[in-house]
């Protein structure tokens, strides 16, 4: 992989007991499953190591995204259109999320939804102008790119990693691909 341009979405797999029920869930809704977690690319820093921001358990943070760039699993929107000033205000909401909480009532609500049951009162959309108080990986770079007026996949707060992955696999940015009407010999 080139180095990748700020406002990159990468999508991962992780290892560990939570990574693997992530995927199991997306399995079981019949969704992309090969990965589990996203983080958001910020910049290289002097030595040339790519720096993410990430939503987790513990918070939105910084992470070195060498593991995940190393990974077979990861994919990228790298070949997605975005102007510079998308690709700034994506990073400057990713910064302005630095230390939001995780977002556990989302977690829950999509460990229910994989086995068909649908939380009451629980919305997966954010109000318009509603800042984000607690997000999960994948919610945090939607609402980035929300932000910043970037085509990102449907969901906001209820967007999931196999969100991302169908996005990317299918280049979601585009439009359609309306086919031809056949044509007639006359």
């Amino acid at each position: 992989m080139e180095q990748l341009l700020p406002g990159t979405v990468l999508v991962v797999r992780s290892a560990g007991f939570a990574g693997w029920w992530i995927r199991f869930g997306a399995a079981l809704r019949g969704h992309p499953n090969l990965q589990n977690h996203v983080a958001v690319v910020h910049h290289a820093d002097e030595h040339g190591t790519l720096w993410c921001i990430e939503g987790r358990p513990g918070g939105v943070g910084w992470r070195d995204a060498t593991a995940y760039l190393a990974s077979r699993w990861t994919i990228t929107n790298e070949d997605q259109p975005l102007t510079p000033v998308q690709r700034d205000g994506i990073c400057t909401v990713m910064e302005a999320l630095l230390g939001t909480p995780y977002d556990w009532k989302t977690i829950v609500a999509d460990g229910a939804a994989s086995l068909g049951w649908r939380l009451p009162g629980w919305d997966s959309r954010w109000s318009d102008g509603q800042v984000a108080g607690h997000v999960v990986c994948s919610s945090a770079a939607a609402y980035a790119y929300q932000a910043a007026q970037a085509p990102h996949p449907d969901g906001d707060r209820g967007c999931l990693p196999a969100g991302w992955t169908q996005w990317i696999v299918t280049r979601g940015w585009e439009p359609p691909v309306t086919p031809e009407p056949a044509r007639v010999n006359t």
